[in-house]
């Protein structure tokens, strides 16, 4: 007989926790140590019963119970956090760490090295190795009503696969121009009608380039790239196939450099960003809207500076072409919509007046091995979507650095625009399939978020967010100021906490118009305190509105923790792969500094309050506290029996 929350009305989560432990160890005949390690059946989490709290409106959450946090962790995984965030929290190891780990590696050995990696970082911030080895630690979240995030964080360094320069130019100059034909669309040997349409690219829709990306001139094999890019592709399968056994709502994460040419992601991004540019050109009067004699006479002078010629019919015809309504202007909205992401070079390609000769910037046309190589990534990429899709799981597209934003966020919206609609004969804005992730320390990520919240009412669909504050900020200011720009992220983490509070403030009105739903990534207990009080405020149940809150595995125990007993919809990271290719992943967390200043300083003063308190307190986990424990009972009896005589 399933055990049901409500024949315990009244009693604690940690009682529900407790039982369901118990519940766990007599299914699979384990003792309690083995029952820790073993994975439970599914059933027993789909058929126990088990409820948390429910948070009552404007319900003040603590997140400081230590003893209801870590319930459930051995002393010797809270000792090894305890060391892992020490470690983390101290500036000379977190400079160093890249260094210090090719030393280990140089002095001890490959495999000593990776060991103490292993049984340090890798199994404080990391799940397992493969997706079915994170099952255990999935069952000992689930117990504390916290959901998991399929995460396969392998990263390789592709650029090893590039081929000289001179090739890439050779390949460029022999490649024949693209046209509207030739271009084609490469998503499977879809026609021109399919997904991503393609339109003739010849025409002169701008003039000097506006964004040149000298970064992305490497160009790389494709035949070499595609066995690791394959592998990943795989793994992100399996992780999507993990996530739909999962109790509750499924989600998995993806990154688009898994899948292909990172420097091919680069070029394109440059080349979105230069014709998104391309609307303030042709906008004359800056009212936000070009009309079409502003495009005509634009059209002209463009034309004229590149030396081509330009007919009436061609311009009418490419005007007819941007104002779909027909309604003689178009605002940037309308612009961004008629732009195609294979399209996309070709336009940007009418952005120069000629490509260089001297090859130190690379012409904006894609080699003919490059459209090979983009049509694989948006091949990989729909497999996912599609396997997402009929899995019913949410799959989330990780932010990468700010180079590749342009491109990410265009593929992302046009899978949304594509799966993130009722379908069956709905009209509407329907359950968001894809999420894609607006990072707040870039300068422009709230007027961003705005125009796409507009974007995705205008086109009808669900906006999927996954909002954090960001984890590239020492790499694009290095960047930055290696190209001589302006750092495209915030100078203060105060101006990144108010670009995070306003866009959460927007996502959260727009969840409760039904047009957007938001996976909150944060560590920062006042911006979860926030959220957890305009939802209040908003009349959003935490059960039931699709506002989700994710941390990363090892960080924000406390905030996980206690937004799990309370209902809330609550996801940890589970970040798995081999030790050697996650190295990249546990570098970052290391340098999560902002992080271990504040929250880990928190995380931290739990561990010892909780470690104090089992060595004192605690019989199963302290054999000081099973010596004390009966001299605390004798004397507690002693004190009995003396209030009794004296009464």
């Amino acid at each position: 007989m399933s055990v049901g929350a409500s024949q315990y009305k009244g009693r604690t989560c940690t009682t529900y926790v407790n039982m369901q432990r118990s519940t766990i160890r007599l299914l699979s005949g384990a003792s309690p140590a083995a029952a820790r390690r073993v994975a439970a059946p599914l059933h027993v989490f789909r058929n126990y019963g088990f409820q948390p709290e429910k948070a009552k409106q404007g319900y003040n959450l603590t997140f400081t119970d230590h003893a209801a946090i870590f319930e459930g962790r051995s002393t010797s995984d809270l000792l090894r956090a305890l060391l892992v965030l020490r470690l983390c929290a101290t500036p000379p190891f977190v400079t160093h760490s890249a260094a210090l780990l090719d030393s280990a590696r140089r002095l001890l050995g490959e495999k000593v090295a990776m060991s103490a990696v292993h049984e340090s970082f890798y199994k404080h911030f990391c799940a397992g190795k493969e997706a079915a080895d994170v099952w255990a630690r999935m069952n000992a979240l689930r117990a504390h009503g916290i959901g998991a995030i399929m995460d396969y964080a392998e990263e390789e360094n592709l650029r090893k696969l590039s081929k000289p320069q001179h090739q890439v130019q050779a390949e460029l100059v022999s490649a024949p121009a693209v046209t509207g034909t030739d271009a084609g669309t490469i998503t499977g040997g879809t026609s021109g009608t399919g997904r991503y349409a393609v339109i003739s690219a010849r025409e002169p829709l701008g003039g000097e380039t506006i964004n040149q990306s000298p970064a992305a001139a490497p160009s790389y094999n494709y035949s070499l790239e595609q066995n690791a890019c394959e592998r990943h592709t795989t793994a992100f399968l399996a992780a999507i196939d993990t996530a739909a056994t999962l109790p509750g709502q499924g989600f998995a994460a993806i990154k688009l450099t898994a899948l292909g040419d990172r420097g091919l992601l680069e070029h394109l991004a440059a080349a979105v960003e230069s014709v998104r540019e391309l609307f303030k050109v042709y906008d004359l009067n800056g009212d936000g809207y070009i009309t079409e004699a502003e495009f005509d006479e634009c059209f002209k002078k463009l034309a004229a500076e590149q030396g081509s010629a330009s007919s009436t019919d061609k311009r009418k015809e490419l005007w007819k072409w941007l104002d779909a309504k027909g309604e003689g202007r178009i605002d940037y909205m309308c612009w961004t919509q008629r732009l195609d992401l294979e399209n996309m070079p070709s336009l940007a390609a009418n952005l120069e007046k000629q490509a260089r000769a001297n090859g130190t910037v690379r012409p904006w046309h894609l080699s003919s091995s490059e459209k090979e190589e983009l049509k694989a990534l948006l091949g990989r990429l729909e497999r996912l979507v599609d396997r997402a899709v009929s899995k019913g799981v949410k799959l989330m597209i990780d932010a990468e650095q700010s180079s590749l934003r342009p491109a990410i966020d265009h593929i992302a919206h046009e899978l949304m625009r594509c799966h993130n609609t009722v379908h069956d004969g709905g009209n509407g804005p329907g359950e968001a399939v894809v999420f894609v992730t607006y990072q707040a320390y870039l300068r422009d990520a709230q007027q961003r978020l705005a125009a796409d919240l507009e974007r995705a009412k205008r086109e009808r669909y669900t906006l999927g967010v996954k909002l954090v504050r960001g984890a590239y900020l020492q790499s694009e200011r290095r960047r930055a100021a290696k190209s001589g720009v302006s750092s495209p992220v915030w100078d203060h983490i105060e101006e990144t906490h108010a670009s995070f509070d306003a866009c959460l403030d927007m996502l959260l009105g727009a969840v409760k118009d039904g047009r957007a739903e938001v996976m909150l990534g944060s560590h920062n207990q006042a911006s979860v305190e926030a959220a957890v009080a305009a939802m209040a405020r908003l009349g959003l149940e935490p059960d039931e509105a699709p506002v989700y809150f994710g941390q990363l595995m090892g960080m924000a125990d406390n905030l996980s923790f206690t937004l799990g007993h309370h209902g809330y919809k609550v996801f940890k990271y589970c970040p798995y792969g081999s030790v050697e290719k996650v190295i990249p992943y546990l570098l970052r967390r290391v340098n999560e500094n902002q992080y271990i200043l504040k929250g880990g300083k928190l995380d931290m003063a739990l561990l010892w309050s909780e470690l104090w308190r089992r060595a004192l307190h605690d019989p199963e986990h302290s054999l000081l506290a099973r010596i004390v424990a009966p001299i605390q009972k004798s004397s507690s009896s002693s004190s009995s029996s003396s209030s009794v005589s004296l009464r």
